[in-house]
C-alpha cells in the first residue's frame, strides 16, 4: 500500500506557524491543519489568502485542526479568517491541559488571567510615570515583544471562533495515547508525546549546557504571581510624597542625597554617564515576568508524531515545546511497546521548535533523528526575529540543523537557508536540489504563498 504525506508550510509574511498536511494511504486521503497564526497584528489580508488556499486544496473533505498552544503566532488566523475555514466536517485537537478537567491546566489558566490583569495596570503606570525615560522605554519595548505572543492580546477570540468552526467537536490528547489517523484505515498512526504530565518537566524551560544545541516550576509560577504583585505595588508607590509605602524601597527620597555640591552626584547625573546609572534597573523585572509567561505557555505545547507503519518513518511536530517538554518524551511508553526515544530515532521530518529558538530543540533529541533522511522545516520570518531581537536563526542552532539534516533545512520566508555566513563542509540545499520532492507556489512570483514537501514510504 502506497503511503505518503505532503507537508505544506505557509509563508505568512510574518512570524508564525501554519502547516497543512495531506496524508494518503491507498485511495484514502486525510487533511490536517496544524496551527494558523501571525505574531504581529494587521496581517488579516494574508491570513485570509491562506485560508482561501486551504479551502481550495481540501474542497469538501474533512479537516482536523490542531492547536499546539495558545499563542497568537499559532492562533490569530482563526479569528481573522476562521469563517472561511468552515465546512461540514471539522474537528479540533487540543492538549489535555486545555481541558476544564485538567488540574494543572486550570491552575495555569488562573495564573495567566491574573498575570494579564496585572499586566494592564503595570503598563499604564509605567507609561504614566516613566514616559520619555530611554532606559524604561527600552524595557517596555522588550516586554511587549514577549507579550505580543500571548493569546491574551486577542481576548480569546481565536479559541471562541475555533469552537464555532468545529461545532464544539473537541478531542483532548494526553501523552501515551496512540491511534490510527482518522480518515486513514491503515498505514499511518498518531502518537501523542507532549505536553508533560509531570509538573517538574512542564516547568523546565531552558537547557543546560549539555542539553542545548549550540525551570520554572508551578510553585515558581505562583511565586511569579506574588512577584507581579510586588512589582505592581513598587511601580505604583514610586514617586509618592508620603513616607509610608515609598519608604520600603531603596530609591525613596529619604535615601537620596540632596547635597547639590556633591561631585559624585554631579558625575552620576551627567547625561554622558546615563548608561552607567542604575535608577531604573529594578524595573527590568517586568521583562523577566513577560519572558517567563511566554516560555511557560510554549512548554505546554501539544506534540504529535505521525508514523508510516510499514517503513517506520516518523514526522515530528513539536509546536514551541521547550526543554522540559522534550525531556518528558523519553518517559512516554505506548501500548504497542514503542517509546518516545524509538519515535525520535525514526524521525525523518522535524518541524523546528519555536522558530529555531535556542531553547526549543534538545540536543539529545536531535541527535537521535535519522542521519540519512532528515529534513527540517523552520516557520520563521528573519526580519521580525531581527527587529525584536529574538533568539532565532542563531548560527550555532542552524549549524546543528545543517549537520544533522545534511543541509536539508527549509524556511517559510526564504525557502532556502543562506550559508554564506557559515563555515560549512557542504552547502545548505537549494530548491533545485530538492526539485523532486519540493513544490513552491506560486512558482515564479514573489512572495511565495507556501512551500510543500512530499515524503513517501520509499
Amino acid at each position: 500500500m502506497s503511503v505518503s504525506a505532503n507537508i505544506r508550510m505557509y509563508n505568512q509574511l510574518d512570524l508564525g506557524d501554519c502547516f497543512l498536511l495531506r496524508f494518503n494511504s491507498g485511495n484514502e486521503e486525510a487533511f490536517m491543519l496544524i496551527d494558523f497564526g501571525s505574531y504581529k497584528a494587521g496581517n488579516e489580508e494574508r491570513e485570509q489568502e491562506i485560508a482561501k488556499n486551504i479551502m481550495e486544496t481540501i474542497g469538501d473533505k474533512k479537516l482536523t485542526i490542531v492547536v499546539t498552544h495558545q499563542h497568537r503566532d499559532h492562533l490569530s488566523g482563526f479569528s481573522t479568517a476562521g469563517d472561511l475555514l468552515k465546512g461540514k466536517e471539522r474537528e479540533l485537537w487540543l492538549s489535555f491541559l486545555d481541558s476544564d478537567n485538567s488540574i494543572e491546566g486550570t491552575f495555569i489558566r488562573s495564573m495567566t488571567e491574573k498575570y494579564w490583569n496585572k499586566n494592564k495596570k503595570t503598563k499604564k503606570i509605567l507609561t504614566d510615570k516613566f514616559a520619555g525615560v530611554p532606559q524604561v522605554d527600552a524595557m517596555i519595548k522588550e516586554k511587549e515583544g514577549y507579550d505580543l505572543f500571548a493569546e491574551g492580546q486577542t481576548g480569546g477570540k481565536s479559541i471562541t471562533k475555533l469552537l464555532e468552526i468545529v461545532n464544539k467537536k473537541v478531542t483532548f490528547l494526553t501523552p501515551g495515547e496512540s491511534f490510527s489517523l482518522p480518515g486513514i484505515s491503515s498505514g499511518i498512526k498518531v502518537y501523542v508525546l507532549g505536553p508533560p504530565i509531570k509538573s517538574e518537566q512542564l516547568e523546565k524551560l531552558n537547557p543546560t549546557k549539555d542539553e542545548a544545541v549550540h525551570g520554572l516550576s508551578l510553585l515558581d509560577f505562583a511565586n511569579m504571581d506574588i512577584s507581579g504583585d510586588l512589582m505592581l505595588n513598587a511601580i505604583d508607590a514610586y514617586g509618592q510624597n508620603d513616607s509610608g509605602r515609598e519608604s520600603d524601597f531603596p530609591f525613596s527620597r529619604q535615601f537620596q542625597q540632596q547635597d547639590q555640591e556633591n561631585n559624585q552626584k554631579k558625575t552620576y547625573e551627567d547625561p554622558k554617564n546615563s548608561w552607567r546609572t542604575i535608577n531604573y534597573d529594578w524595573l527590568s523585572e517586568i521583562g523577566r515576568l513577560s519572558l517567563h509567561m511566554d516560555r511557560l505557555t510554549n512548554n505546554t505545547s501539544l506534540v504529535l508524531a505521525f508514523e508510516f507503519t510499514e517503513s517506520k518513518k516518523v514526522l515530528l511536530f513539536v509546536g514551541d515545546a521547550q526543554i522540559g517538554n522534550w525531556q518528558s518524551w523519553f518517559d512516554v511508553k505506548f501500548d504497542n511497546g514503542l517509546t518516545g526515544k524509538d519515535l525520535l530515532s525514526r524521525t525523518v521530518f522535524y518541524k523546528a521548535g519555536h522558530h529555531s529558538s535556542h531553547n526549543a530543540t534538545l540536543r539529545q533529541g536531535l541527535e537521535l533523528m535519522s542521519d540519512r533522511e532528515l529534513t527540517i522545516m523552520i516557520p520563521v520570518n528573519g526580519k521580525v526575529s531581527s527587529d525584536f531581537n529574538f533568539a532565532m536563526l542563531r548560527p550555532d542552532m542552524l549549524k546543528g540543523y545543517h549537520r544533522k539534516a545534511k543541509g536539508k533545512v527549509l524556511r517559510s520566508d526564504t525557502v532556502e537557508q543562506d550559508g554564506k555566513d557559515f563555515q560549512l563542509d557542504f552547502p545548505f540545499v537549494t530548491r533545485q536540489d530538492m526539485k523532486n520532492v519540493l513544490e513552491i507556489y506560486p512558482k515564479n512570483k514573489q512572495p511565495h504563498l507556501w512551500i510543500e514537501l512530499k515524503i513517501g514510504e520509499e
